[in-house]
């Protein structure tokens, strides 16, 4: 996704109908700027919601990492906060058994790839969503919702998040197969 998060925080102020909202995002010019500019801080903060949402519930974000075990690989070891343990693979690529601690994962010693889901990281403007397999457009919707919501504007919320659960749902479908062929009668 090239997208930033600024231009997904646009996008949802479009869907919600806030035209006024969504030229303050991309020029930062609105006749009352205060105010614009507290409900672009809680139009953010409404997109880190809802990527925390696909990633805990819908679309995980996995991370996969090589490591050293001394028969323990610690939660401070890895990258990111876990969320889950997914599986852990020697160095042929072969599953092996383990155990997910208090404090980290045990598994045999010798050279383990952990693979885990995590939380994404707290986002600005300026950065980059990681729930890239939905879009942009899965983004903005989840944060129009949200951002309805809790503008109190009930009727538009219920009708953007039947939308978001149907573009999750869209998102988790697999892909590929075949398409029939069209047939005139």
């Amino acid at each position: 996704m090239k997208e930033r998060v600024k231009d997904v925080l646009s996008l949802a102020a479009s869907v919600c109908g806030r035209e006024d909202l969504a030229a303050y995002l991309a020029g930062g010019k609105g006749e009352d700027a205060g105010a614009l500019g507290a409900e672009a801080a809680l139009l953010l903060r409404c997109y880190n919601l809802t990527e925390y949402e696909l990633a805990s519930d819908y679309l995980p974000l996995r991370r996969s990492e090589p490591h050293d075990s001394d028969g323990c690989v610690a939660y401070a070891d890895l990258e990111r906060e876990p969320l889950e343990i997914v599986c852990v693979r020697g160095e042929n690529g072969q599953r092996l058994r383990f155990v997910a601690e208090e404090n980290g994962v045990r598994v045999r010693a010798g050279a383990v790839t952990v693979e885990y889901n995590c939380r994404p990281r707290v986002k600005r403007e300026g950065d980059f969503p990681e729930c890239a397999k939905g879009g942009a457009r899965l983004l903005a919707l989840g944060t129009a919702a949200e951002f309805a919501l809790m503008s109190g504007r009930l009727e538009t919320a219920s009708l953007l998040d039947r939308r978001y659960r149907a573009a999750i749902a869209a998102a988790g479908r697999p892909r590929g197969g075949r398409l029939r062929m069209r047939r005139w009668v």
